[in-house]
């Protein structure tokens, strides 16, 4: 006995059925960079710290993140004296400062500057991935300790050195950074708040774009932050007559697409 199949409706091809809904939206991927220089006065001082404790910078701004630089000058094992660590160590860390989990892919550069600030020791570029535990408050313990060098200069090239990185006792870290920051873009230009009388079903009248925090793309509802002009509309011309391009008749699909991919560009902060 064969098994009852109730018949496939045409959804998207019923006969009748509504002009279908159309919305667009695009992003673009930035390399965003940035540096920070991180002075340490009385430099010697902090040799006597114990072997695990850091000084760390203020935080700094790359790529939309905050981050931080850690300089243990007895290296990172708290179990060890601190006359037996031969080197310094540095890493950059994430700084928690939001309730998210989140992990980074991001490069680094580590270099040390003389008086100058022309970079007299520095390690190539390495890529980390970097996580942030979530939450605020002090992150000192159990947190991701970020990526760096657990031997990134031995305190006898340091020594040697002296003259040139440690000159009045101030030791100068620079530390690059480079991350991938995904920023979405509205594909049409600004205008003013549509009238009323635009509103298209259900009493969706307003603008554009919105998408409860800040829009970025066309939608057929109305919803705040972004004043963007509806593809249906917009025919790539500047003219300033929206009246006169309000009367015209919505453009067929494949038009509305031409008009996704070639209108303007603007990035939505």
């Amino acid at each position: 006995m064969s098994s009852y199949a109730p018949p496939q409706v045409p959804l998207l091809t019923a006969a009748g059925a509504a002009p279908p809904s159309r919305s667009a939206s695009a992003v673009v991927a930035n390399a965003e960079r940035g540096f920070h220089v991180f002075r340490i006065d009385g430099y010697s001082v902090t040799t006597t710290l114990p072997a695990g404790e850091r000084v760390t910078s203020e935080p700094f701004d790359v790529g939309g993140r905050s981050w931080l630089v850690d300089c243990y000058p007895n290296g990172t094992d708290a179990s060890a004296d601190s006359t037996d660590c031969n080197a310094i160590a540095v890493y950059l860390r994430l700084e928690d400062t939001n309730h998210d989990k989140e992990r980074v892919r991001a490069q680094y550069k580590f270099g040390l500057l003389d008086a100058a600030g022309t970079a007299a020791y520095e390690l190539p570029v390495e890529t980390g991935i970097f996580a942030s535990a979530g939450g605020y408050g002090d992150d000192s313990a159990g947190g991701d300790p970020g990526c760096g060098y657990a031997s990134f200069i031995t305190k006898e090239d340091l020594a040697r050195r002296r003259d040139i990185l440690l000159k009045e006792d101030s030791l100068a870290i620079r530390c690059d950074v480079a991350v991938a920051e995904v920023v979405p873009v509205s594909i049409a230009p600004p205008v003013q708040m549509r009238d009323a009388r635009m509103g298209r079903g259900r009493g969706r009248v307003g603008r554009w774009g919105g998408r409860g925090r800040g829009g970025c793309g066309y939608n057929n509802y109305s919803g705040g932050g972004c004043d963007y002009e509806s593809p249906d509309e917009y025919d790539g011309s500047d003219d300033g007559d929206r009246g006169k391009r309000g009367q015209q008749l919505p453009p067929d699909d494949r038009e509305f697409i031409r008009r996704c991919l070639t209108s303007q560009r603007r990035k939505n902060y």
